[in-house]
């Protein structure tokens, strides 16, 4: 159903309104209905939005929360980061719970210990949380700098080992999947829809593909992918894990594996607009090849890479693509999935 405009309400108005009364611009009657057609307007608008945000396909944000809560899918919250940073110092300092660290960015990035610590041979290992959920959390060896409070006996703080955990909120998008998921899929116990199903009930994990019978009768294969396309951290594959033994059937036995990784080496040559260099549209080009790959689950296709590199802006056009070295197609197996590698564009 259409919205109606200002100016065909107003004519719609003066067509039931009878002739003997003067219906000119600028006369009363005319006023009156130009305004009253503006506010009929807003209305038709509130009254199609109103009517999107009632279909789930179409609706968003608490909306969309509330349709999908009506068959128990609720969205994912954010979750924290974990990690474990290792204090320098005197023998016998006190590392109190609570204590904030942080890294070295523009921006830092803040995160609590979660455990009370004591130095013992000059150092303590001490585990600590985001303050932030997030993904931004997941911060690499080395970049934590230093702490925020003066604690006596304390030189130094770093982080030996990478951070893991921190998940963004579900998106929209990945709400509705699942909602769809459950809504089109026939789900009983333990049917390929269900396992699906319990993979995806965590933090973390956008698909997974489940493979019955894959090593012998009574055995099931998980295979997850994480929000990024890629297979989740150590830390939401030990979730899914846990999950899915809870809730599996008794006597099935579960293997679950992060998804294979396949990397597809890229070079070309490029003709770019003005002066430009590769390395000012390698990462637009990067990006770009990705939103083909995640799409796809069985064949990488060399003529969709080359759509990709030509459709980035800046890019008038390439010769002597290679991907993996040759022309050919890529086929990839079905507990695999395709990432971009190394890249050479000049």
């Amino acid at each position: 159903m259409s919205v109606r405009t200002q100016s065909e309400i107003l004519e719609s108005l003066l067509n039931n309104i009878r002739d003997d009364v003067s219906k000119r611009k600028g006369e009363i009657v005319w006023d009156v209905s130009a305004a009253l057609a503006y506010e009929v307007e807003m209305l038709e608008w509130e009254n199609h939005a109103t009517r999107l945000l009632g279909f789930a396909d179409t609706s968003e944000h608490e909306y969309l929360e509330r349709r999908t809560a009506e068959l128990g899918i609720t969205r994912k919250p954010a979750t924290k980061a974990v990690g474990q940073v290792v204090f320098t110092g005197s023998n016998g300092a006190e590392i109190p719970k609570g204590l904030r660290v942080f890294t070295n960015n523009t921006t830092p990035l803040y995160f609590v210990t979660t455990e009370n610590a004591k130095i013992i041979d000059g150092k303590a290992s001490v585990p600590v949380e985001a303050v932030e959920a997030g993904s931004a959390g997941n911060i690499g060896i080395g970049e934590i700098v230093g702490y925020e409070q003066i604690v006596g006996g304390i030189d130094a703080v770093a982080n030996e080992t990478e951070f893991a955990g921190g998940v963004n909120a579900e998106t929209d998008e990945e709400l509705l999947g699942r909602y769809l998921f459950k809504v089109r899929k026939p789900i009983t116990s333990g049917n390929v829809y269900h396992y699906e199903k319990w993979a995806t009930d965590i933090e973390g994990v956008a698909a997974a593909r489940v493979f019955p019978i894959w090593d012998g009768p009574g055995t099931v294969k998980v295979v997850v992918i994480g929000r990024d396309g890629k297979a989740p951290d150590a830390v939401v594959m030990d979730a899914v894990t846990e999950h899915i033994e809870r809730e599996r059937p008794i006597g099935a036995t579960v293997t679950v594996v992060g998804i294979s990784e396949v990397p597809l080496s890229i070079s070309a040559k490029l003709t770019l607009a003005g002066d430009l260099k590769a390395d000012d549209v390698k990462q637009d080009i990067i990006d770009s090849i990705t939103a083909y790959i995640v799409e796809e689950t069985r064949i990488i296709r060399y003529a969709k890479i080359a759509n990709a590199i030509i459709e980035t802006k800046h890019v008038i056009d390439y010769e002597d693509l290679l991907v993996n070295g040759g022309t050919a197609n890529i086929p990839i197996a079905l507990d695999s999935v395709a990432v971009v590698g190394e890249v050479d564009f000049v």
